[in-house]
């Protein structure tokens, strides 16, 4: 029982404490190089590479750029804005205001014109609308007097009766005789056929 731990701590670091010496060997090793080795070539690099390429550049490119831009570019652009762009934008604007100003001060005055004329006009249109309203109304006024109340009356007074008495006659003359011939005479004398036809064995109505 007191030898189990024993057996189980003794592999256990005969495994471990290598890996541990070996990475503490490593860790050594990282250090050094790179405080013995990585920094010093940095700096040299950044010393000895960089740091000169830089001042090349800027000095074979950026000065000299600078010095095109501000001592040729920049006038230049000045010069061609002042005695070229300007004067041919302002030529353009001069052009433009020359063309289009005539059918400005066209517009302007056939606006004034056609605002008058609404002015003018619209007491008239207003005047003609009115009297347009009024001649609609007059007119179904006439309308009803001379149509609608004639037909009424036509129809209340005489052909409403007319037809009414009509009916009234056909009734009597058609409907009512033919009722009764219907009741009295032709029922009975098929109702006397079919007997007929039954006593001779004639009775259609059996398969």
């Amino acid at each position: 029982m007191n030898e189990a731990p024993g057996c189980i701590t003794v592999p256990a670091m005969i495994i471990v404490v290598p890996i541990r010496l070996l990475w503490e060997l490593l860790a050594l090793i990282g250090r050094l190089v790179g405080r013995y080795v990585l920094r010093p070539l940095g700096w040299l690099v950044y010393h000895g590479l960089i740091r000169p390429v830089a001042w090349l550049v800027r000095v074979l490119v950026i000065l000299p750029l600078r010095w095109v831009a501000e001592t040729i570019l920049a006038p230049l652009g000045r010069a061609v804005y002042r005695y070229l762009l300007r004067p041919v934008g302002r030529a353009l604007a001069w052009c433009l205001a020359i063309v289009l100003l005539p059918f400005a001060y066209a517009a302007h005055w056939i606006g004034r014109g056609l605002a008058a004329l609404w002015r003018a006009a619209w007491p008239l249109l207003a005047a003609l609308g009115r009297g347009v309203a009024h001649l609609w109304r007059l007119a179904g006024v006439v309308l009803f007097h001379l149509l609608v109340r004639p037909v009424r009356w036509f129809w209340r007074v005489f052909l409403r009766p007319v037809l009414r008495a009509l009916a009234v006659v056909w009734r009597v003359t058609v409907l009512t005789p033919a009722r009764w011939v219907r009741v009295n005479i032709l029922k009975p004398a098929g109702a006397a056929v079919r007997s007929v036809f039954r006593a001779l064995g004639l009775d259609t109505r059996r398969p």
